[in-house]
C-alpha cells in the first residue's frame, strides 16, 4: 500500500476511535444525569421554571367590648399587564388612565411591547375589579392591608402592622401569635427567561386566618376620653398627658388615651412612669388604718403651713392648725400626712406601697410596660419617708395608679388590669375567655370603706371640688408635683393628676387623669376634666355605665323624688360639645329599681366636613349612637343635620375624601 494511503486509513480509524470515545463520554454523561443525578437535575428545572410564593395570612379582627371593629382588613388589588397579550393597546390605555388614574408616562410603560410582564404601582380599591376584569393582558391580584375604620382611636394601644404583615407595636405586637393566623403558599409558573407566565399560579397550601380579639375598650368612652384630653392639653398648653377608666369590679380597662405633643404615639401610660404627688396620699392613710396606727377622728397639729424636717422645708399651699387624720387627707396637708408617715415603721411604709402595686410591672397584655420605681428601705434616706407621704422619691404608671385605687374602690382587692376579653375563631368559636384575676388584698374591705368616704369628702368639701358632679357623687384625691428636669426640680410646670372612682357608692369606674408639665394645679385641671368626661359619659346612649345603678346611689334624693341633678355642676367644660341628656332624672314613685330617662327632640349637630373619629365623638357625646360608610370625612348625614331627633336616635355618617 502506497504511503499516501496507508495515511488515509490511520485518519479515518482515528477519526472512528474518536468518534467511538465521544459517544461512550457522552453515555457515560448521559447515564450520569438521567439517572446518577436524575433527581438533582428535575429540582434544578423546578427551581428555574417554577417559585413558592407566600400567601400571607388575613389577620384576626381586633373588636370593642360591643363588637365594634377597631382594626381589620381591607381588600386592596394589584394590577399587572401582560403587554404581548393586550390586542387593543388604545382602548386598554384608555381604560387604565380613567380607571386607575395612570398618567401618559405611566400608561406607556404598561404597555411597553418590549416588557413581557409589568406590575403596576400601588394598591387600588376593589371597585377596580369590575372595570378592569375582562380585558385582554391585564391581571389582578387581590391583597389585604391593615384598616381602622375609626381613624386614629385607640391608636395607641392597637399599634401598628407594616405593609408586609408585620406586627410593629402595641396589641398587634403583644398579640401577634393571636392575630396572625398560618401562613399558605401558592407556585407560580416563569418560562426560560425567569418571567412568570401569566395567570399560572396554583394555590398548594390555603392560609388559615388568625382569632378575633375582643377587647375590653368601649369605644364611645374612648372617643369621650381622646377628645377631652387632647383639648385639655391645647387649653392649658401642657406638653402631654394620659387618662385612663377601668371597671374595678373587673379590672377592665374601659378607655385610656395618651398624648405627647399632640401626636398619637405608644400608651405611655404604661410605659413612662412620673412623680404622683398627693394622690399617692390615700394609702399611707390605709397603711395607718390598716395597722391601727391612727383612727379618722385623730387630730395631729399642721403647724400653720410650715414645720422644718432637718434641713428640709415642708410647706402647706393653706395654712392649717389642728386637723384630724381625715381632714387631713381631705385638705391635703402636706404638714400632717408627713407627720402621720413618721408612725410607720420604714418596712410597713414599703409594704403598703408594694402591696397597691406599685414598684411592679401589673401583667397588663401590653408589650414594653415599666414597673415604675420603689426603693427597698436598705436604700432609703433620711428625708425619704417623708418625700413618699407626700408623693415624691417614687415613680408610677398611670395604669398602676388606677389599679390601685380601684382596689380603694372594691373593697382592697388589687385586680389584675384587663385589656382583653376574649379571643374567637373567625368562625365564632370561643378560643379563650378571661374574668377577673386577684392580685392580692393590701388592705381589708373595713379599711378600704374607710379611705373611700374620706376621698369621697375631699371631693365634696376638700382639694377635688372641681371634679363635683351634682349630686353623683366621685371620690377622688388630686395631685400635684414639680416637673423634674435635667436634674431640677422646675417651680414654673407642673405634673397635674386627680384620681379616684365613680359613683362614690358602688363604684362603676375608676379613672385616673394628668396632664404633663403645666401651669396649675391638679385641682384646678385634672379634675374638672374628669367632671368633663363623666358628663359626656352619662349622656351617651351606649355607655358602660349602669345609670339607673348610680341613680340609686345618689344618698340623699330631694323630698319630691328628684335625684337633684343639677345641671350647672353636671355640664360639661370647655373641652367637649354639651351634653345634657338623656340622663336619669328620677326615680319612679312606688318601684326605686325602675329608673326614669329623660329624653327629648333636638337639633341634631352639623358634623359635615368633620374626620370620622371627630364626628363620633361629638355625636356619641350628644347622646347619639353613629354607623359609619366608608373611608375619609363626613360627606352627608342621615338624619340631616338640623332635624330634630331624639338622643340614641342612629346616625347614618357617609365618608368620602381625605382631611
Amino acid at each position: 500500500m502506497s504511503q499516501p494511503g496507508a495515511l488515509h486509513v490511520r485518519r479515518r480509524r482515528l477519526l472512528l476511535v474518536g468518534l467511538v470515545l465521544v459517544g461512550l463520554v457522552l453515555m457515560v454523561r448521559g447515564f450520569q444525569v438521567q439517572v446518577v443525578q436524575a433527581a438533582e437535575w428535575e429540582a434544578r428545572a423546578a427551581r428555574q421554571h417554577r417559585e413558592r410564593v407566600s400567601l400571607p395570612a388575613a389577620r384576626g379582627v381586633i373588636y370593642d367590648r360591643n363588637g365594634i371593629p377597631l382594626a381589620t382588613n381591607r381588600e386592596r388589588i394589584r394590577v399587572a399587564v401582560a403587554p404581548s397579550e393586550v390586542s387593543d393597546p388604545e382602548s386598554t390605555g384608555r381604560r387604565l388612565r380613567e380607571v386607575l388614574g395612570l398618567d401618559a408616562a405611566g400608561v406607556r410603560r404598561a404597555l411597553d411591547p418590549g416588557r413581557r410582564w409589568v406590575l403596576l404601582p400601588g394598591r387600588y380599591e376593589p371597585s377596580v375589579r369590575s372595570e378592569l376584569t375582562g380585558l385582554a393582558g391585564i391581571y389582578l391580584e387581590r391583597e389585604l392591608e391593615r384598616f381602622h375604620p375609626h381613624g386614629s382611636l385607640a391608636r395607641e394601644l392597637l399599634g401598628a402592622v407594616a405593609a408586609d404583615g408585620r406586627a410593629l407595636s402595641g396589641l398587634e405586637y403583644g398579640l401577634d401569635e393571636v392575630l396572625r393566623g398560618s401562613d399558605g403558599y401558592a407556585v407560580v409558573r416563569r418560562d426560560g427567561r425567569g418571567d412568570p407566565i401569566p395567570g399560572a399560579l396554583l394555590t398548594v397550601v390555603e392560609p388559615r386566618p388568625g382569632n378575633d380579639v375582643h377587647l375590653t375598650l368601649d369605644l364611645g368612652l374612648q372617643a369621650i376620653a381622646e377628645q377631652a384630653l387632647a383639648g385639655a392639653i391645647a387649653e392649658q398648653n401642657a406638653a402631654g398627658g394620659d387618662l385612663i377608666y377601668a371597671d374595678p369590679r373587673s379590672g377592665e380597662v374601659l378607655a385610656a388615651a395618651s398624648r405627647r405633643d399632640g401626636r398619637v404615639q405608644h400608651w405611655r401610660g404604661v410605659t413612662d412612669p412620673y412623680e404622683p404627688g398627693s394622690t399617692l396620699k390615700p394609702f399611707v392613710l390605709a397603711a395607718l388604718l390598716e395597722r391601727g396606727l391612727a383612727t379618722l377622728e385623730d387630730t395631729v397639729f399642721a403647724e400653720r403651713g410650715w414645720m422644718q424636717r432637718g434641713r428640709r422645708t415642708i410647706r402647706d399651699v393653706t395654712s392649717h392648725g389642728w386637723l384630724t387624720v381625715a381632714e387631713v387627707l381631705q385638705l391635703s396637708s402636706n404638714v400632717g400626712m408627713v407627720k402621720l408617715s413618721e408612725r410607720l415603721d420604714w418596712h410597713a411604709h414599703y409594704e403598703v406601697l408594694r402591696d397597691f402595686g406599685f414598684g411592679t410591672p401589673t401583667g397588663v397584655a401590653y408589650p414594653s410596660e415599666s414597673g415604675g420605681r420603689l426603693t427597698r428601705p436598705d436604700g432609703w434616706s433620711a428625708y425619704s419617708q417623708a418625700s413618699l407621704a407626700m408623693g415624691y422619691e417614687i415613680s408610677v404608671t398611670p395604669l398602676q395608679m388606677t389599679m390601685a385605687y380601684g382596689a380603694l374602690a372594691n373593697g382592697g382587692r388589687l385586680l389584675e388590669p384587663r385589656l382583653v376579653r376574649e379571643v374567637r375563631s373567625q368562625e365564632g368559636r370561643l378560643v379563650e375567655r378571661w374574668g377577673p384575676s386577684e392580685v392580692r388584698r393590701p388592705v381589708r374591705t373595713e379599711t378600704a370603706a374607710m379611705v373611700a368616704g374620706v376621698l369621697a369628702d375631699a371631693v365634696q368639701d376638700g382639694t377635688g371640688r372641681q371634679a363635683r358632679f351634682g349630686d353623683f357623687g366621685v371620690a377622688g384625691k388630686t395631685g400635684t408635683a414639680r416637673a423634674f428636669e435635667h436634674g431640677r426640680y422646675r417651680h414654673d410646670a407642673y405634673t397635674a393628676s386627680f384620681a379616684g372612682f365613680f359613683p362614690a357608692r358602688d363604684p362603676q369606674m375608676v379613672f385616673l387623669v394628668k396632664l404633663d408639665r403645666g401651669g396649675q394645679y391638679g385641682g384646678a385641671v385634672a379634675a374638672p376634666l374628669t367632671r368633663t368626661t363623666l358628663a359626656a359619659a352619662m349622656a351617651a346612649r351606649a355607655t358602660p355605665l349602669d345609670r339607673r345603678a348610680v341613680a340609686l346611689s345618689i344618698p340623699d334624693p330631694g323630698t319630691d323624688g328628684s335625684a337633684g341633678w343639677d345641671m350647672d355642676a353636671a355640664r360639661p367644660g370647655p373641652w367637649l360639645p354639651p351634653a345634657p341628656g338623656p340622663f336619669v332624672f328620677q326615680l319612679a314613685a312606688g318601684a326605686p329599681e325602675e329608673a326614669v330617662v329623660v329624653s327629648e327632640r333636638v337639633p341634631l349637630p352639623n358634623v359635615v366636613g368633620s374626620s370620622a373619629r371627630e364626628a363620633a365623638a361629638e355625636l356619641h357625646a350628644a347622646g347619639y349612637r353613629v354607623v359609619l360608610d366608608g373611608v375619609g370625612t363626613v360627606r352627608s348625614m342621615v338624619p340631616r343635620a338640623g332635624s330634630a331627633a331624639e338622643r340614641g336616635t342612629l346616625v347614618r355618617l357617609t365618608l368620602g375624601g381625605s382631611r
